[in-house]
């Protein structure tokens, strides 16, 4: 893909041309990670977690999982990833 130059506003704001929003699925409900890395501006669209959930669903039904062993196995995930990050709070 050829380089595009884009300016900010005022506001900060860029517009991502229309050829890279395609390319990466971008719609105005794409939510996008920004942040610093070497001396430049990444943006990187974020996966919903709904979307992230239902590949890996397929993907453990294509490897012979039942519905109760995605459930409870997505179920203890969530309960280890809730005491990491809030202890014994949540």
């Amino acid at each position: 893909m050829q380089n595009r130059f884009v300016s900010p506003t005022e506001r900060g704001q860029v517009t991502i041309p229309k050829e890279i929003r395609q390319k990466l699925r971008i719609t105005p409900t794409t939510k996008l990670r920004v942040y610093v890395e070497n001396n430049k501006v990444v943006l990187e669209p974020v996966t919903s977690l709904e979307v992230l959930l239902k590949d890996l669903v397929a993907e453990a039904k294509d490897k012979g999982y039942t519905r109760r062993e995605i459930e409870q196995e997505i179920e203890a995930v969530r309960e280890r990833l809730f005491r990491e990050l809030y202890g014994d709070q949540a």
